[in-house]
């Protein structure tokens, strides 16, 4: 459920940051020079994408290291659920990469060149000089945050879906050691509807038998 909450979050910041960036594209797509006084507007919505995708990444190799983990602890869980909800998880993870590569690509960025966040950054400085280099930049920045947005939501509809399962599984587990334990208990003590011996009810006895003769 965290994760989940994590996986909203990150969504709706992913969301915003989309919006932002579109701005600023309008905004300076005309310019042949950038005022410097929006460099730090322009670049800092495009650094905290950087950081959530990160996170994003992130949160696909938690929910497998999730999966993994509920699996230990069940052993009696079918693992080939638990293998296809890894497998699940992967994907998305490694399309996100796949759709952020081809994004820089597309802008005759290289890749290599944004492994790290502060490689990342000076990339951004320098195509921020020149109008067809930082268009180019703030187009791909767009599509890797509409490819963060999209990761995310997949991310949540596997992470609800694996939730809403592993629930029913001990739901039903608990259900069945329920109906265990009452059969024990019937086999004991003869069923639950098992009437209990009463004495006699002598209410309409005759009482001159208890008198003395």
């Amino acid at each position: 459920m965290q994760e989940i909450t994590a996986i909203q979050s990150q969504m709706t910041q992913a969301q915003q940051l989309v919006q932002q960036i579109q701005q600023y594209e309008n905004m300076a797509q005309n310019m042949v020079t950038l005022p410097q006084s929006m460099y730090d507007q322009v670049t800092a919505p495009i650094a905290q994408l950087y950081g959530l995708v990160q996170q994003s990444e992130q949160l696909g190799y938690a929910g497998q290291n999730i999966a993994s983990q509920f699996q230990n602890i069940n052993a009696n869980f079918n693992p080939q659920i638990t293998s296809q909800y890894t497998q699940q998880y992967g994907t998305i993870t490694s399309g996100l990469q796949t759709a952020i590569n081809s994004a820089l690509q597309t802008a005759n960025l290289n890749p290599s060149n944004f492994v790290t966040q502060q490689q990342a950054m000076q990339q951004v400085q320098q195509a921020m000089s020149n109008p067809n280099s930082r268009n180019g930049l703030l187009q791909a920045a767009v599509s890797v945050g509409q490819a963060t947005v999209a990761d995310d939501t997949q991310l949540l509809q596997t992470a609800n879906s694996e939730a809403s399962m592993n629930a029913a599984w001990k739901k039903a587990q608990m259900e069945q050691k329920q109906a265990s334990t009452q059969a024990s208990f019937n086999s004991i003590f003869g069923g639950p509807n098992l009437s209990t011996s009463m004495p006699p009810d002598n209410t309409g006895q005759d009482l001159s038998t208890f008198s003395n003769h």
